[in-house]
């Protein structure tokens, strides 16, 4: 017989290596995993970046309470594309919940919800509940600002003197689709006639006055004057009109409107003239912190704090005009198209064009009727162009937010002054360039780059010839 054969010592050892580095590399994998699951990050390249949630939605999630429970109904093959999207929202807070469910095979279940629809659901928290009609960002955003403050706060546009309807369906110079916008944020939206009125409603959270023609009477100002002293908020829009009553009224804020237009002709979109500004928000206020575009002003005045202030008043300029951009007090020249800048009588930019007013309860004279519940604290906004609001204007680079953020700023909703999720038909929006930018692609495309070809033909050509 022949004798076994023995394995030596050195191939045992070999073995037990080879096992444990396959036993240590899988252990590393397994872990790798365990981290990347519980650690996920993704990386969203698209140029909208239509896979991220905005700001806003993902400060609203994580203020979150309670548990929100999403239930959304889909049609058979169209569960991924709510699926995605849901998972995102709750990646960002563990109180946020969701299931996706087959309305065909789900019917009693979808109408004991009130569920008669594709892609549509129920939202659940605090033992209220709000139907969900579209699965977008936007909508579930709303959605969750309803069930969070169900308290109805209402904004009022005045009307009488020019300004533009939020009711209109004109679309270009109305206020509907700002009016959409703030009802997306749980405000209820009403014009309000001031000239018939023998009050504002004590329910107005916010007035917004968008001055653009007209000047107003002394009756309304008192009413104003009023609502701001039982601590009403208010914003002035006022476009470069000739408006004597209403701006010797803000005098007593501290905040003067001079007669001027702000002029710029190096920092303006393409395809927008000299008088469209372009408007940077400040970082030092609440209201523009958090926003990274600048704003349109089409057709702006300068809103300057006085020299002397009063002392009970903290006032902020938020906004301003750019580097290259004055404030032209020749008015006669702006309407002949002889502007200049003039050193001695204009005002070389940046130009303050929006400032936030903060100050103590106003309190009532001896003899006045006290008030049921304590004055709010004083806050007023002050913008020099009530246009930029517009339908034409709204959605272009940051208008919409500097709006909205300033709303919730006068509403105390900390919250809120953020950026907002595109829509699906901003996200794919235009390209905004100023007029150096639109300069810089022209030489860079058509002349630099071709001239640098050129060059280095020539140059090969001469070393070809030189070394015949």
């Amino acid at each position: 017989m022949k004798p076994s054969p023995r394995i030596s010592l050195p191939i045992i050892l070999r073995w037990t290596e080879l096992v444990l580095l396959v036993v240590l590399f899988s252990g590393v994998l397994i872990l790798i995993n365990i981290i990347s699951y519980k650690h996920s990050r993704r990386f969203d390249l698209t140029p909208g970046k239509r896979y991220t949630l905005a700001p806003q939605s993902e400060q609203l999630l994580k203020n979150l309470t309670d548990d929100l429970t999403v239930t959304i109904f889909y049609k058979k093959g169209e569960g991924s594309e709510y699926q995605d999207l849901l998972q995102r929202f709750s990646r960002v807070s563990g109180r946020f919940h969701y299931s996706v469910v087959d309305l065909d095979k789900n019917p009693a279940t979808a109408q004991s919800l009130g569920i008669r629809e594709y892609g549509s659901g129920v939202a659940e928290y605090k033992g209220r509940k709000e139907t969900i009609r579209y699965v977008r960002e936007e909508s579930l955003i709303t959605t969750i600002l309803r069930l969070s403050d169900n308290r109805v706060k209402t904004v009022r546009f005045v009307t009488g003197h020019g300004e533009k309807s939020i009711t209109s369906g004109d679309k270009k110079n109305s206020y509907s689709d700002i009016k959409k916008a703030l009802e997306a944020e749980n405000y209820r939206v009403e014009e309000l006639l001031l000239l018939q009125a023998d009050k504002i409603p004590d329910d107005t959270l916010i007035l917004v006055i968008g001055v653009s023609q007209k000047d107003f009477f002394q009756k309304e100002l008192d009413l104003i004057d009023a609502y701001i002293k039982k601590g009403g908020r208010v914003m002035f829009l006022c476009d470069p009109s000739s408006l004597p009553r209403l701006e010797n009224y803000v005098k007593q804020f501290s905040v003067e409107l001079p007669h001027d237009f702000i002029i710029d002709r190096e920092q303006k979109l393409v395809e927008l003239d000299e008088m469209t500004p372009l408007i940077f928000p400040a970082r030092n206020h609440p209201i523009t912190s958090a926003m990274t575009e600048a704003v349109v002003f089409p057709w702006c005045r300068s809103v300057m704090p006085a020299q002397k202030l009063r002392d009970d008043l903290d006032i902020t300029i938020f906004a301003t005009s750019g580097q290259g951009s004055w404030a032209e007090r020749d008015t006669k020249s702006v309407y002949d198209g002889k502007a200049r800048f003039d050193r001695d009588a204009d005002m070389p930019g940046p130009v303050p064009v929006a400032v936030a007013i903060e100050g103590k309860p106003v309190v009532p004279a001896p003899g006045q009727q006290q008030n049921k519940k304590a004055p709010l604290p004083l806050r007023l906004a002050i913008a020099g162009n009530s246009n930029f609001i517009s339908n034409h204007y709204l959605n272009i680079l940051g208008n919409k937010d500097f709006f909205l953020n300033t709303v919730n700023w006068l509403a105390e909703r900390p919250e809120l002054p953020t950026i907002r999720p595109k829509t699906e038909q901003q996200a794919v929006s235009m390209l905004f360039l100023t007029e150096n930018e639109n300069k810089l692609i022209l030489w860079s495309a058509v002349i630099v780059e071709p001239a640098l070809i050129l060059l280095a033909g020539i140059a090969v050509m001469v070393w070809r010839r030189m070394r015949r």
